[in-house]
């Protein structure tokens, strides 16, 4: 099993899969597009990368497309820092029994390939061509899972102009409809650079 993992995990096939525009994106591109959102009732900090690739900008479903973006939580009262993958997963169904259910996570790590549960599994928005569900819809699936800061430095490390050497995981599907994606490096270096920033205005 875990070969398995290893041997799907190190596949580049990805980086070619990747859109052209993603992948020459820099951390400061990332960084610049990374957004802020404190919040004074849980006493947090989360900054988010979903803005700095937007899948499709003039697809009608765009808000539906499969993407997926990093976030870390900082707790104001420890300082510790949680760090996220956040997924959309499209897929096409015709009814309500053909939703997916994910429920554990497999992905590259300094010390070879680590399985962890999920934080987040929900259905989100869907689109059907008429009103009586009449053939195959759109359906989503928001998925969430955590990774540590050495794995988030190890991605960013990665980075270098003009080249793509993507960090990828594995959603496992309880049929076996597993969905693979990919995480730029640039993009986990961006993370860090606003983290850094609004520490440094912070003072």
């Amino acid at each position: 099993m875990v070969a398995g993992l290893m041997a799907m995990l190190a596949v580049p096939a990805l980086a070619a899969d990747l859109p052209k525009a993603l992948r020459t994106m820099t951390p400061e591109a990332f960084g610049a597009a990374a957004t802020v959102r404190h919040d004074p009732q849980v006493r947090t900090t989360t900054f988010s990368t979903e803005a700095g690739h937007v899948p499709s900008r003039v697809s009608p479903i765009r808000h539906l497309l499969s993407d997926n973006h990093l976030r870390a939580v900082i707790d104001w009262r420890t300082g510790a820092v949680r760090y996220e993958v956040h997924q959309r997963i499209l897929y096409w169904g015709a009814h309500a029994r053909d939703r997916r259910s994910y429920d554990s996570a497999s992905y590259e790590a300094p010390d070879g390939v680590r399985v962890g549960g999920l934080i987040e599994a929900r259905h989100g928005e869907s689109f059907c061509p008429n009103e009586d569900n009449w053939g195959p819809c759109a359906l989503t699936r928001d998925v969430a899972f955590g990774i540590g800061e050495e794995e988030v430095r190890a991605i960013a490390a990665r980075y270098r102009p003009g080249a793509a050497e993507p960090w990828t995981y594995r959603i496992a599907e309880r049929d076996g409809r597993h969905w693979e994606d990919a995480i730029v490096p640039a993009e986990a270096a961006g993370l860090l650079l606003a983290i850094e920033r609004q520490r440094a205005m912070a003072g």
